[in-house]
């Protein structure tokens, strides 16, 4: 059975995400830098569609928002975003997960 092209674009985004932040760990990253970087993977990548990644991305405690601790950030785009170890652990593929897998 052929998946869905459009949940395998986000799959695809999402794992690529994943990737950029363990080439920093544990270094975070601004929001907004980290989008730029991105697009450079897929020019139409919208902001929307990586707002909605990320926040899935720390549901699932692969990401945290770094400033949250002391307190947060006016904006989105200027939020730190930092890879966990359990993160890591996925973009390093030393642990799978169904949902991210094509």
């Amino acid at each position: 059975m052929a998946k869905d092209p459009e949940a395998v674009r986000i799959m695809q985004l999402r794992k690529l995400i994943l990737e950029n932040l363990n080439r920093l760990y544990p270094t975070p990253i601004q929001v907004g830098t980290l989008y730029k970087v991105m697009c450079g993977f897929d020019e139409h990548y919208d902001f929307s569609l990586f707002q909605k990644d990320l926040i899935y991305l720390n549901q699932k405690s692969y990401i945290r928002f770094v400033d949250e601790a002391i307190g947060g950030s006016s904006s989105f785009r200027s939020k730190v975003i930092g890879l966990t170890a359990e993160g890591k652990e996925i973009a390093d593929r030393t642990q799978t997960d169904k949902a991210l897998e094509l």
